[in-house]
């Protein structure tokens, strides 16, 4: 009675663990490129809810920004993430005595996350009323690579209500709001 395997078993059997193996990594890393957008999308709705909420709340103008080591930066730092504060003097810029509600996280290296707006500015203002301020828009998030399957746009109207584009035809690209496929460039 023969116990084990022989050299040749051995070495057939890791050829085929080698050949699954390789089959099953792009679709593992298509896996997670799709779980990092939706926790990019997750991560972006969360905030513009933290921020309305917090303007209702407290009954202040509330203010989203992207992070410059703790103050607002321009328009290609939303990748690094984002500040929510109370804008008591409605300058746009977070002083030592505004409160900071809460951050939105960097994403990962290569990402990219961008804001445009009906008034075309760096950041999003929410009213006490918690509307915006007349700044219907969308964020953008387009991963590393720039794969269009992975580039999620979440949707802001101006009463400040968030949606994440769909993917409408099924093809396995999103739609933005005028329903053309979103592209990363």
């Amino acid at each position: 009675m023969q116990r084990g395997l022989s050299l040749i078993e051995l070495l057939i059997a890791l050829a085929l663990s080698a050949v699954l193996l390789r089959l099953a990594i792009p679709g593992f890393q298509d896996l997670l490129a799709s779980q990092r957008a939706t926790a990019a999308s997750n991560a972006i709705t969360a905030t513009v809810a933290l921020a309305r909420t917090s303007a209702i709340v407290y009954r202040l103008p509330v203010v989203i920004c992207p992070n410059d080591l703790g103050r607002c930066g321009g328009r290609s730092h939303w990748a690094l993430g984002g500040l929510v504060f109370a804008d008591r003097n409605r300058n746009r810029q977070r002083d030592v005595e505004e409160p900071l509600f809460g951050t939105l996280p960097a994403f990962e290296s290569g990402a990219r996350v961008v804001w445009r707006s009906f008034r075309n500015r760096n950041y999003l203002l929410f009213l006490p009323q918690g509307l915006t301020d007349w700044q219907n828009g969308h964020f953008q998030y387009c991963p590393q690579g720039n794969d269009p399957r992975h580039a999620r746009q979440i949707i802001i109207n101006a009463q400040g209500r968030t949606r994440v584009a769909p993917d409408s035809d099924r093809d396995g690209i999103r739609e933005d709001a005028r329903g053309q496929p979103l592209q990363c460039t």
